[in-house]
């Protein structure tokens, strides 16, 4: 597909492959990605008027983890001085939870309650858990075990629903370290653990393409196909790219 022709497509573009590199842990290359649906003006634009906007939450949850919040401050001070007083609750979500996560801890908890308090969220139940683990992590940290649990459980069951399984290890890892139990899940097949792109990267490698090869079709970087490849063998037990093809195919233990 040409993004060439279409800005929305470009933008949209970007946020997978950010999206996919924060998952994969590579927070710098998640940042730039996302960075790049705005402009590097002295005062930073939509590089899309109406689907730039909606990712300034994702942009600055990549900013915390790779140590650019100055950078992604001057980004969402920007934008939101540039949009209409009268914004969707959806737009207003997203900008609240940016400035949680951009802010000092005096602010930070107004911006995230405000983030959750429209009703009208619910109608984009992704971007509601984000906000929710992002808070009961925020919660959490500041040893508000009690508060944060009801807003990890709520993610949790979101991307469980989903099927939105790095999110759900995360939140799940977020309410073991706040003191609540997690049920233990069913019993999978190895090839179950993998996240839906490490599942691609393996039945391609399994195919025979080369790292190269499958780097370029997943228009991936270097440093975040070697994330991904390096997590692979060991969560199908593995050591070999001869093995891969058997592991995917191996049935769940008894």
């Amino acid at each position: 597909m040409d993004l060439r022709g279409s800005l929305s497509l470009q933008v949209r573009h970007r946020h997978a492959l950010g999206m996919a590199a924060f998952v994969a842990g590579d927070h710098a290359d998640a940042y730039e990605q996302l960075r790049a649906t705005f402009t590097r003006d002295f005062r930073p634009a939509p590089v899309h008027y109406h689907a730039s906007a909606y990712y300034l939450g994702d942009l600055a949850a990549a900013a915390v983890r790779a140590g650019r919040q100055e950078d992604a401050r001057t980004v969402v001070e920007a934008v939101e001085h540039s949009l209409e007083p009268d914004r969707s609750p959806r737009l207003a979500a997203v900008l609240h939870r940016a400035a949680a996560l951009l802010s000092d801890a005096e602010n930070a908890e107004g911006h995230f309650r405000a983030a959750l308090a429209d009703s009208a969220v619910d109608c984009w139940p992704f971007e509601k858990a984000l906000t929710q683990l992002d808070f009961g992590k925020w919660l959490r940290r500041r040893r508000r075990g009690a508060e944060a649990r009801p807003h990890l459980n709520a993610a949790l069951e979101c991307f469980e629903r989903l099927d939105a399984r790095p999110w759900t290890d995360r939140t799940a890892a977020e309410l073991r370290a706040s003191g609540a139990p997690v049920a233990a899940g069913p019993t999978t097949r190895p090839a179950d653990e993998l996240t839906a792109q490490e599942r691609q990267i393996a039945e391609l490698a399994a195919q025979g393409l080369t790292n190269r090869d499958i780097a370029a079709r997943l228009y991936l970087s270097p440093r975040t196909f070697g994330y991904h490849l390096h997590k692979i063998f060991p969560k199908l037990g593995i050591h070999a790219r001869a093995q891969l093809r058997d592991a995917l195919s191996q049935d769940p233990p008894q």
